[in-house]
């Protein structure tokens, strides 16, 4: 468990694989994986999603998880599938409970500071704040971190290329990144190359934090 913990926050990008087919989701997922990324979420809306979680949990250094969960029965098919985290917008004690019990780590959603902290101390591994966009974006988690600095954060909801480092400067311990690097237009396009340039642009920003730390 901590080692999954330490690699997430290693790695710092979470990718949420955007697409709604199952040969469009196989291929954003290479796609991002030929740009550096390591960490990829995929989420119920695909279609056979546990045997691409399946086939995904197969590849060296590539740690993939459920997102979007709805109820721990999705969660524990997700983990018997391979997904070594399972992730959910809200706090769910149900899905938490199969992520213990199956030694999975577990990232559940919180908006206001009542919630995080209820999450917090229900135990959630990384609290999703989110919307982030909506919240008040790198400030907002930059206050609660300064308020708590025992918490670890995940902002999701529209983390781009020209936010993703004020995230991670405000004390963020990854971020789930969606549409700016899978855009819908380029999934109906075809336009995997684009996905890895993107998947590429997003690893050199993380480069440049480490190198000025």
């Amino acid at each position: 468990m901590d080692d999954l913990l330490k690699f997430i926050e290693e790695q710092k990008i979470i990718a949420v694989v955007r697409a709604s087919e199952h040969n469009d989701a196989d291929a954003v997922a290479k796609a991002l994986i030929d740009g550096g990324v390591r960490i990829l979420e995929v989420t119920p809306n695909i279609s056979q999603y546990l045997k691409l979680i399946e086939n995904l949990s197969k590849l060296d250094q590539v740690l993939v998880g459920l997102g979007s969960a709805t109820d721990g029965e999705q969660a524990h098919r997700a983990i018997n599938a391979g997904a070594r985290y399972v992730s959910c917008h809200y706090t769910d004690k149900n899905i938490f409970t199969v992520c213990k019990n199956n030694n999975s780590v577990v990232i559940q959603g919180a908006a206001t500071v009542t919630e995080t902290m209820e999450a917090y101390n229900l135990g959630v591994d990384l609290i999703k704040i989110y919307p982030a966009n909506f919240l008040g974006e790198a400030p907002y988690l930059n206050r609660l971190k300064r308020s708590f600095p025992f918490l670890k954060l995940v902002p999701a909801g529209g983390v781009n290329l020209e936010n993703f480092l004020d995230y991670l400067k405000a004390g963020a311990a990854a971020c789930v990144i969606g549409r700016s690097i899978c855009d819908k237009s380029l999934i109906r396009a075809h336009q995997w190359p684009e996905v890895t340039e993107r998947a590429k642009q997003f690893i050199q920003k993380l480069e440049t934090l480490k190198v000025t730390r």
